[in-house]
């Protein structure tokens, strides 16, 4: 017999005891008792109500939590199919950075073929595997402070020792440091391939083509950014602009593709002939620029004349079995307190450049752009 029943038989058990006492006191047979089993009967009937309310109240109290239990029970089945099968990295963890659970998504994505690999893999020591330890203290550092995190981005460790960018978006419950039970729940996205494209993209963006050397518009930035360096700290600066020679004859006798690889070549030269510190930038179809920070007068001059030697001595091979060489002007300045700025420099160099070119062309052409231009410019150590 369930509880509603036993309820049922109770009640119908004590409405028929209330019955006959009301049968009793309509027969008269009680005599002088008459007037107290009246009152007793009245209670009696009255306690039989206030039961009856309290079952439907039960009953309809019972009916609401049945329904918020089937709600509680749909909303956890729901969270957990989102949890299993979203194609998002979740985690739950303890505000102090304990790892508690991670979804199959994040599993997959740090190279792991189950949650519970992953867990047993890293349950023996860091259960984070960023690459730079700093990362995890910076999330969890946010999320006491603040009580969530957004668009954090981290370098993780795949399971295979591959490096993976990751994003990452964590929220605190409550989030409240100060509850000793606090814990996180948080999404991890691989966006790997997005830096790369990212990358690519600025890469094209600052990057000539052709010679992979610095566009025009990458190169003036730096030389700006340099030559606020050199004002600073009072640094002399040399720039050089170089000009293949007889360009266009070159294009015209053997063709675009050939004139082509003189440029990739010329460009090549400047870069094994220089400093990681100097910029190098193709400004032009056929110029070149290169700025030399710290780099003095006498400096200036053996590294235009080195860079006009080792092009000159270069021999391209043609398809007849024949050989072409090809020579460059080179037109260059040296600031020896940085207070121009690049416009003024590439002014004085171009002059320079035109000089060279007057004179003959494959020579080195190189003046002071300012009157303080001498021995007295902080020279590289």
């Amino acid at each position: 017999m369930n509880t509603r029943s036993a309820e049922a038989s109770l009640l119908e058990s004590e409405e028929q005891v209330l019955e006959t006492a009301q049968a009793a006191l309509h027969n008269k047979t009680l005599g002088s008792c008459a007037a107290p089993f009246t009152e007793l009967t009245r209670q009696y009937a009255r306690l039989l109500r206030h039961i009856r309310h309290l079952i439907r109240v039960s009953d309809r109290m019972q009916e609401e939590l049945n329904r918020l239990n089937e709600q509680l029970r749909q909303s956890e089945d729901k969270y957990r199919s989102l949890f299993e099968n979203a194609i998002e990295g979740i985690f739950i963890a303890q505000l102090h950075g304990g790892l508690l659970c991670i979804n199959p998504a994040m599993a997959h994505i740090l190279g792991y073929t189950t949650p519970e690999k992953f867990l047993q893999a890293h349950q023996g020591g860091e259960q984070w595997p960023f690459v730079d330890h700093q990362d995890k203290e910076r999330l969890f550092n946010i999320l006491e402070e603040y009580g969530r995190v957004k668009y954090l981005q981290a370098r993780m460790l795949c399971q295979d020792g591959q490096i993976l960018w990751v994003e990452i978006n964590a929220q605190a419950h409550p989030p409240d440091a100060r509850y000793a039970n606090a814990w996180v729940e948080g999404t991890l996205s691989d966006i790997t391939e997005r830096k790369k494209m990212l990358e690519e993209l600025r890469h094209l963006a600052i990057t000539d083509s052709l010679t992979s050397l610095y566009n025009r518009r990458h190169f003036l930035e730096l030389c700006k950014q340099e030559l606020r360096r050199a004002s600073r700290y009072r640094l002399a600066t040399g720039l050089l602009v170089l000009d293949a020679d007889r360009f266009k004859t070159i294009n015209d006798t053997h063709g675009h593709a050939l004139g082509d690889e003189v440029l990739r070549i010329i460009g090549r030269l400047c870069r094994a002939q220089l400093r990681e510190v100097d910029v190098i930038g193709r400004i032009g179809g056929e110029e070149f620029a290169i700025l030399l920070p710290q780099t003095g007068f006498p400096a200036t001059c053996k590294i235009a004349e080195r860079l006009r030697s080792a092009i000159e001595q270069t021999a391209l091979p043609l398809a007849n079995g024949g050989t072409l060489r090809f020579t460059v002007s080179v037109g260059g300045c040296v600031l020896a307190n940085g207070r121009l700025d690049i416009r003024e420099l590439f002014k004085v160099a171009d002059q320079a450049l035109y000089v060279a070119k007057n004179k003959g062309r494959n020579r080195v052409e190189v003046y002071p752009a300012d009157p303080a231009s001498g021995d007295d410019a902080t020279q590289p150590q």
